[in-house]
């Protein structure tokens, strides 16, 4: 489950970056949001703040399931977050699938399942299986 975790960590980190970039006002518009902007307008980029911190604790909560980093939250809860997350990516990873903009379906969504995949892997791993 170690390795999973982290493969999915790495997956995961250029959508992380890519939403950073955006909301910095890089021209990768192309990558995000149905390809709509170029560059996105400085009103939407506001709204690129909360999916990044949620982005942030989805990845903590990963690499702590995975026993990557040290559990810091008790176990049960710790698993609740993990099904939680693993279900969040799989909409994710839909809204990606299902875009309009060609760049955003093949490059993102490559790296949107390997995260997703990984995601439900650990989450699965959480469980007591004795």
């Amino acid at each position: 489950m170690l390795i999973v975790s982290i493969i999915a960590a790495i997956s995961f980190m250029p959508s992380i970056i890519l939403n950073i970039a955006l909301a910095c006002g890089a021209p990768l518009g192309a990558y995000a949001m149905n390809g709509r902007h170029t560059v996105v307008p400085k009103e939407v980029r506001k709204a690129f703040v909360m999916p990044i911190i949620m982005q942030f604790i989805a990845l903590t909560v990963l690499l702590t399931a995975g026993t990557v980093i040290p559990c810091f939250l008790p176990v049960e809860i710790l698993r609740i977050l993990a099904f939680f997350f693993a279900l969040y990516m799989t909409f994710y990873t839909a809204t990606v699938l299902f875009s309009t903009s060609y760049k955003e379906r093949t490059r993102m969504g490559a790296f949107a399942i390997v995260t997703t995949i990984g995601y439900w892997i650990t989450a699965f791993g959480t469980l007591p299986w004795e």
